[in-house]
Protein backbone atom coordinates (compact mmCIF):
# COMPACT_ATOMS: atom_id res chain seq x y z
CA UNK A 1 0.00 0.00 0.00
CA UNK A 2 2.72 1.85 0.72
CA UNK A 3 3.96 2.35 -3.04
CA UNK A 4 0.91 3.12 -4.78
CA UNK A 5 -0.74 5.91 -5.44
CA UNK A 6 -4.12 6.89 -3.54
CA UNK A 7 -6.37 5.79 -6.03
CA UNK A 8 -4.93 2.37 -6.04
CA UNK A 9 -4.49 1.58 -2.30
CA UNK A 10 -7.82 -0.11 -2.32
CA UNK A 11 -6.79 -2.66 -5.69
CA UNK A 12 -3.83 -2.88 -3.48
CA UNK A 13 -4.55 -4.15 -0.69
CA UNK A 14 -7.65 -5.76 -2.21
CA UNK A 15 -5.08 -8.22 -4.15
CA UNK A 16 -3.26 -9.36 -0.69
CA UNK A 17 -6.91 -10.31 0.23
CA UNK A 18 -7.56 -11.96 -3.04
CA UNK A 19 -4.73 -13.98 -2.89
CA UNK A 20 -5.34 -14.98 0.60
CA UNK A 21 -8.69 -16.16 -0.32
CA UNK A 22 -6.98 -18.16 -3.15
CA UNK A 23 -4.95 -19.64 -0.12
CA UNK A 24 -8.52 -20.62 1.87
CA UNK A 25 -9.29 -23.27 -1.83
CA UNK A 26 -5.89 -24.01 -2.11
CA UNK A 27 -5.63 -25.09 1.95
CA UNK A 28 -9.16 -27.06 1.28
CA UNK A 29 -7.57 -28.79 -1.58
CA UNK A 30 -4.95 -30.00 0.45
CA UNK A 31 -7.14 -31.11 3.32
CA UNK A 32 -9.87 -32.75 1.09
CA UNK A 33 -6.88 -35.18 -0.41
CA UNK A 34 -4.08 -35.25 2.83
CA UNK A 35 -6.22 -36.05 5.51
CA UNK A 36 -3.02 -36.51 7.87
CA UNK A 37 -2.36 -34.02 9.29
CA UNK A 38 1.79 -34.11 8.85
CA UNK A 39 1.54 -34.67 5.13
CA UNK A 40 -0.82 -31.40 5.12
CA UNK A 41 1.44 -29.73 6.91
CA UNK A 42 4.14 -30.59 4.77
CA UNK A 43 2.39 -29.66 1.29
CA UNK A 44 1.14 -26.34 2.72
CA UNK A 45 4.83 -24.90 4.36
CA UNK A 46 6.25 -26.19 1.05
CA UNK A 47 3.92 -23.92 -0.36
CA UNK A 48 4.43 -21.24 1.19
CA UNK A 49 8.10 -21.30 1.54
CA UNK A 50 7.89 -20.40 -2.39
CA UNK A 51 6.64 -16.80 -2.08
CA UNK A 52 9.23 -15.84 0.81
CA UNK A 53 11.85 -14.23 -1.64
CA UNK A 54 9.66 -12.94 -4.14
CA UNK A 55 8.01 -10.21 -1.55
CA UNK A 56 10.51 -6.75 -1.70
CA UNK A 57 11.05 -4.06 0.97
CA UNK A 58 8.74 -0.60 1.05
CA UNK A 59 10.43 1.59 -0.79
CA UNK A 60 8.53 4.57 1.27
CA UNK A 61 10.02 2.94 4.66
CA UNK A 62 13.56 3.13 2.83
CA UNK A 63 12.81 6.72 2.14
CA UNK A 64 12.06 7.19 5.72
CA UNK A 65 15.12 5.50 6.64
CA UNK A 66 17.72 7.62 4.47
CA UNK A 67 18.25 4.42 2.55
CA UNK A 68 17.69 5.90 -1.12
CA UNK A 69 19.98 3.56 -2.96
CA UNK A 70 17.60 1.24 -2.40
CA UNK A 71 14.26 3.14 -2.70
CA UNK A 72 15.02 4.11 -6.23
CA UNK A 73 16.25 0.62 -7.21
CA UNK A 74 12.98 -0.77 -6.18
CA UNK A 75 11.26 2.21 -8.11
CA UNK A 76 13.15 1.54 -10.82
CA UNK A 77 12.28 -1.73 -11.23
CA UNK A 78 8.65 -0.81 -10.51
CA UNK A 79 8.93 1.74 -13.44
CA UNK A 80 10.30 -1.05 -15.84
CA UNK A 81 7.07 -4.07 -15.29
CA UNK A 82 4.82 -1.04 -15.99
CA UNK A 83 6.78 0.21 -19.25
CA UNK A 84 7.26 3.63 -17.27
CA UNK A 85 10.55 6.11 -17.64
CA UNK A 86 11.55 7.32 -14.29
CA UNK A 87 12.37 10.73 -15.63
CA UNK A 88 8.91 11.08 -16.01
CA UNK A 89 8.30 11.37 -12.46
CA UNK A 90 10.50 14.96 -11.40
CA UNK A 91 9.88 13.43 -7.41
CA UNK A 92 11.58 10.10 -8.51
CA UNK A 93 14.39 12.07 -10.07
CA UNK A 94 14.75 13.92 -7.02
CA UNK A 95 15.01 10.69 -4.56
CA UNK A 96 17.58 9.80 -7.58
CA UNK A 97 19.83 13.14 -6.92
CA UNK A 98 20.08 12.13 -3.58
CA UNK A 99 21.02 9.00 -4.04
CA UNK A 100 23.79 10.28 -5.39
CA UNK A 101 24.27 12.92 -3.16
CA UNK A 102 24.32 9.97 -0.40
CA UNK A 103 27.14 8.50 -2.44
CA UNK A 104 29.00 11.10 -2.95
CA UNK A 105 28.84 12.97 0.06
CA UNK A 106 28.22 9.85 3.41
CA UNK A 107 24.87 11.64 3.62
CA UNK A 108 25.80 14.51 5.70
CA UNK A 109 24.34 17.02 3.58
CA UNK A 110 21.49 15.04 4.03
CA UNK A 111 21.38 15.12 7.50
CA UNK A 112 22.19 18.72 7.80
CA UNK A 113 18.67 18.93 5.56
CA UNK A 114 16.55 16.94 7.84
CA UNK A 115 13.52 18.46 10.41
CA UNK A 116 14.47 17.64 13.66
CA UNK A 117 10.86 16.34 14.33
CA UNK A 118 11.60 13.64 11.65
CA UNK A 119 15.19 13.05 13.13
CA UNK A 120 13.72 12.14 16.40
CA UNK A 121 10.74 10.68 15.12
CA UNK A 122 12.99 7.55 13.73
CA UNK A 123 14.21 6.62 16.92
CA UNK A 124 11.42 6.84 19.04
CA UNK A 125 10.97 3.38 20.94
CA UNK A 126 7.81 1.70 21.63
CA UNK A 127 6.84 2.98 25.19
CA UNK A 128 7.57 7.07 23.40
CA UNK A 129 5.50 6.19 20.27
CA UNK A 130 2.63 5.09 23.23
CA UNK A 131 3.31 8.33 24.74
CA UNK A 132 2.38 10.49 21.89
CA UNK A 133 -0.77 8.74 21.60
CA UNK A 134 -1.56 9.06 25.00
CA UNK A 135 -0.95 12.98 25.08
CA UNK A 136 -3.39 13.52 22.46
CA UNK A 137 -7.25 12.36 23.54
CA UNK A 138 -8.48 12.92 19.79
CA UNK A 139 -5.17 9.49 19.15
CA UNK A 140 -6.04 8.20 22.31
CA UNK A 141 -10.07 7.27 21.58
CA UNK A 142 -9.40 6.59 17.95
CA UNK A 143 -6.66 3.86 18.64
CA UNK A 144 -9.23 2.65 20.98
CA UNK A 145 -11.92 2.34 18.86
CA UNK A 146 -9.52 0.88 16.14
CA UNK A 147 -8.27 -1.84 18.49
CA UNK A 148 -11.93 -2.52 19.22
CA UNK A 149 -12.59 -3.16 15.82
CA UNK A 150 -9.46 -5.42 14.84
CA UNK A 151 -10.09 -7.46 18.09
CA UNK A 152 -13.72 -7.45 16.97
CA UNK A 153 -13.29 -9.02 13.33
CA UNK A 154 -10.96 -11.45 14.26
CA UNK A 155 -13.03 -12.54 17.26
CA UNK A 156 -16.22 -13.04 15.07
CA UNK A 157 -14.12 -14.15 11.21
CA UNK A 158 -12.42 -16.58 12.77
CA UNK A 159 -15.41 -17.44 15.48
CA UNK A 160 -17.60 -18.35 12.07
CA UNK A 161 -14.88 -20.08 10.30
CA UNK A 162 -14.20 -22.72 13.24
CA UNK A 163 -17.67 -23.22 13.61
CA UNK A 164 -18.34 -23.89 9.75
CA UNK A 165 -17.78 -27.70 10.29
CA UNK A 166 -20.55 -27.72 13.12
CA UNK A 167 -23.01 -26.09 10.76
CA UNK A 168 -25.94 -28.31 8.40
CA UNK A 169 -23.86 -30.23 5.63
CA UNK A 170 -20.58 -31.38 4.57
CA UNK A 171 -17.81 -29.64 6.18
CA UNK A 172 -15.37 -29.37 3.27
CA UNK A 173 -18.50 -27.98 1.64
CA UNK A 174 -19.44 -25.61 3.84
CA UNK A 175 -15.59 -24.65 4.36
CA UNK A 176 -15.65 -24.28 0.31
CA UNK A 177 -18.80 -21.94 0.26
CA UNK A 178 -17.38 -19.54 3.16
CA UNK A 179 -14.46 -18.69 0.92
CA UNK A 180 -16.29 -18.18 -2.12
CA UNK A 181 -18.59 -16.16 -0.26
CA UNK A 182 -15.47 -13.93 1.43
CA UNK A 183 -14.38 -13.47 -2.06
CA UNK A 184 -17.46 -11.89 -3.11
CA UNK A 185 -17.02 -9.41 -0.02
CA UNK A 186 -13.53 -8.45 -1.23
CA UNK A 187 -14.96 -7.99 -5.16
CA UNK A 188 -18.21 -5.84 -3.65
CA UNK A 189 -15.52 -4.00 -1.38
CA UNK A 190 -13.29 -3.16 -4.07
CA UNK A 191 -16.47 -1.29 -5.84
CA UNK A 192 -18.29 0.07 -2.90
CA UNK A 193 -14.88 1.21 -1.17
CA UNK A 194 -13.84 3.23 -3.74
CA UNK A 195 -17.62 4.44 -4.97
CA UNK A 196 -18.83 5.16 -1.33
CA UNK A 197 -15.37 5.69 0.99
CA UNK A 198 -14.45 3.58 4.00
CA UNK A 199 -16.55 4.77 6.66
CA UNK A 200 -19.71 4.24 5.53
CA UNK A 201 -19.66 0.79 3.66
CA UNK A 202 -17.64 -0.45 6.62
CA UNK A 203 -20.24 1.10 8.95
CA UNK A 204 -22.70 -0.74 7.29
CA UNK A 205 -21.04 -3.99 6.72
CA UNK A 206 -20.34 -4.19 10.50
CA UNK A 207 -23.95 -3.87 11.52
CA UNK A 208 -25.19 -6.50 9.01
CA UNK A 209 -23.09 -9.11 11.10
CA UNK A 210 -24.02 -8.21 14.21
CA UNK A 211 -27.89 -8.48 12.82
CA UNK A 212 -27.16 -11.57 11.36
CA UNK A 213 -25.75 -13.32 13.62
CA UNK A 214 -28.03 -12.05 16.70
CA UNK A 215 -31.20 -13.42 14.52
CA UNK A 216 -29.38 -16.92 15.01
CA UNK A 217 -31.23 -16.85 18.40
CA UNK A 218 -34.46 -17.07 17.17
CA UNK A 219 -33.72 -19.71 14.45
CA UNK A 220 -35.96 -22.92 15.39
CA UNK A 221 -33.85 -25.57 16.18
CA UNK A 222 -35.02 -27.60 13.13
CA UNK A 223 -34.06 -25.23 10.80
CA UNK A 224 -30.27 -25.52 10.27
CA UNK A 225 -29.97 -24.53 6.93
CA UNK A 226 -31.33 -21.02 8.10
CA UNK A 227 -28.71 -21.02 10.57
CA UNK A 228 -26.20 -21.71 8.04
CA UNK A 229 -27.24 -18.79 5.64
CA UNK A 230 -27.13 -16.45 8.85
CA UNK A 231 -23.63 -17.74 9.25
CA UNK A 232 -22.86 -16.92 5.93
CA UNK A 233 -24.51 -13.86 5.70
CA UNK A 234 -22.31 -13.16 8.60
CA UNK A 235 -19.01 -14.25 6.90
CA UNK A 236 -19.63 -12.02 3.78
CA UNK A 237 -20.26 -8.85 6.11
CA UNK A 238 -17.14 -9.84 8.31
CA UNK A 239 -15.22 -10.36 5.28
CA UNK A 240 -15.79 -6.97 3.86
CA UNK A 241 -15.11 -5.38 7.16
CA UNK A 242 -11.98 -7.16 8.07
CA UNK A 243 -10.13 -6.26 4.29
CA UNK A 244 -11.51 -2.60 5.39
CA UNK A 245 -10.04 -1.96 8.53
CA UNK A 246 -6.23 -3.07 7.27
CA UNK A 247 -6.95 -0.15 4.77
CA UNK A 248 -8.23 2.38 7.16
CA UNK A 249 -5.21 2.03 9.56
CA UNK A 250 -2.67 2.02 7.11
CA UNK A 251 -4.08 5.09 5.91
CA UNK A 252 -4.24 6.79 9.34
CA UNK A 253 -0.97 6.32 10.45
CA UNK A 254 2.06 7.70 9.04
CA UNK A 255 5.10 5.97 7.31
CA UNK A 256 7.44 6.01 10.72
CA UNK A 257 5.00 4.07 12.69
CA UNK A 258 2.52 2.30 10.41
CA UNK A 259 4.18 -1.19 10.99
CA UNK A 260 4.79 -0.34 14.75
CA UNK A 261 0.87 0.25 15.20
CA UNK A 262 -0.53 -2.16 12.78
CA UNK A 263 1.43 -4.92 14.54
CA UNK A 264 -0.02 -3.75 17.91
CA UNK A 265 -3.36 -4.08 16.09
CA UNK A 266 -2.97 -7.42 15.24
CA UNK A 267 -2.05 -8.31 19.14
CA UNK A 268 -5.88 -7.27 19.68
CA UNK A 269 -6.72 -9.50 16.53
CA UNK A 270 -4.49 -12.47 17.83
CA UNK A 271 -6.60 -12.01 20.99
CA UNK A 272 -10.12 -12.18 19.26
CA UNK A 273 -8.37 -15.61 17.20
CA UNK A 274 -7.61 -17.34 20.56
CA UNK A 275 -10.67 -16.29 22.17
CA UNK A 276 -12.93 -17.63 19.34
CA UNK A 277 -12.65 -21.18 19.90
CA UNK A 278 -13.19 -21.08 23.46
CA UNK A 279 -16.60 -19.03 22.89
CA UNK A 280 -17.55 -21.75 20.23
CA UNK A 281 -17.61 -24.41 23.43
CA UNK A 282 -20.09 -22.39 25.25
CA UNK A 283 -22.67 -23.15 22.28
CA UNK A 284 -21.72 -27.12 23.12
CA UNK A 285 -22.26 -26.45 26.47
CA UNK A 286 -25.03 -24.52 27.18
CA UNK A 287 -27.04 -22.88 24.41
CA UNK A 288 -26.12 -23.32 20.42
CA UNK A 289 -26.78 -19.71 19.48
CA UNK A 290 -24.52 -18.11 22.57
CA UNK A 291 -21.58 -18.00 20.35
CA UNK A 292 -23.52 -16.12 17.29
CA UNK A 293 -25.15 -13.46 19.94
CA UNK A 294 -21.68 -12.65 21.88
CA UNK A 295 -20.44 -11.90 18.31
CA UNK A 296 -23.49 -10.27 17.29
CA UNK A 297 -22.82 -7.85 20.51
CA UNK A 298 -19.60 -6.85 19.72
CA UNK A 299 -19.63 -6.53 15.93
CA UNK A 300 -23.04 -3.97 16.83
CA UNK A 301 -20.42 -2.06 19.52
CA UNK A 302 -18.01 -1.93 16.94
CA UNK A 303 -19.69 0.02 14.31
CA UNK A 304 -21.14 2.44 16.69
CA UNK A 305 -17.79 3.03 18.32
CA UNK A 306 -16.34 3.26 14.61
CA UNK A 307 -18.87 5.45 13.29
CA UNK A 308 -18.52 8.05 15.84
CA UNK A 309 -15.01 8.40 16.17
CA UNK A 310 -13.05 6.90 13.06
CA UNK A 311 -12.91 9.68 10.14
CA UNK A 312 -13.33 8.77 6.42
CA UNK A 313 -9.43 8.49 5.23
CA UNK A 314 -10.69 7.90 1.09
CA UNK A 315 -8.50 10.23 -0.91
CA UNK A 316 -6.51 11.91 2.03
CA UNK A 317 -2.57 11.52 1.59
CA UNK A 318 -0.73 9.47 3.67
CA UNK A 319 1.03 11.04 6.64
CA UNK A 320 4.73 10.05 6.92
CA UNK A 321 5.31 12.06 10.04
CA UNK A 322 3.82 12.27 13.43
CA UNK A 323 3.11 15.43 13.30
CA UNK A 324 1.14 15.37 10.65
CA UNK A 325 -1.54 12.58 11.87
CA UNK A 326 -1.85 14.76 14.87
CA UNK A 327 -3.01 17.43 12.38
CA UNK A 328 -5.06 15.57 10.45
Amino acid sequence: MEIVGTSKRVSALNTTYYLFIAGEFIVLFFAYNFRDFKTFYLYCTIFISIFVLLIPESPRWLMTQERFHEAYRIFKRIAKSNKKKLNECSELQGLKFMQKTIEKKEDIQLNEQMNESERVEKHLSIYETMKLFFKSKKLLIRSISISINWLTNALVYFGISFNTSDLVGDPYLNFGLSALVEFIAVLVSHVALERFGRKIPYAINMTLTGISLISVMFVPTNFGSLVTVCALIGKFSISFTFNTIYIITAESNPTVIRNSVISACEFFSGLGAVVAPYIQLLGQLYWFPIPYIIYGVFSTISAVSFMIFIPETKSIKVPDTIEELINY
